[in-house]
């Protein structure tokens, strides 16, 4: 396990992400963020940032991820009126 004072996530998992799902995983289990904080914390365009977040919800049609292994999304996303998207780890990683 892997904890930095925030969600303590497992290494085996990360060790199947690539360098930048890696990062993303890593500020999330500080909290919720917004893509823009995203992208500043992994010094990476917003274009970037966003396609790995898709991946990493399960959005797209084909998915990399499936052939490491996983099967559901390792991230979600809370869209309320007026208010900045977050995206947050997901429940069934954050209980693992």
């Amino acid at each position: 396990m892997l904890s930095e004072n925030g969600l303590s996530l497992d290494e085996a998992l990360l060790q199947r992400l690539s360098p930048l799902q890696q990062k993303i995983l890593l500020e999330l289990a500080f909290g919720p963020a917004t893509l823009d904080k995203l992208s500043r914390k992994t010094g990476t365009s917003v274009y970037t940032v966003g396609k790995q977040l898709s991946l990493l919800q399960m959005k797209t049609k084909y998915n990399p991820l499936h052939g490491k292994g996983i099967s559901r999304p390792l991230v979600r996303k809370s869209k309320e009126p007026g208010v900045r998207t977050t995206y947050f780890i997901a429940n069934e990683i954050a209980n693992l």
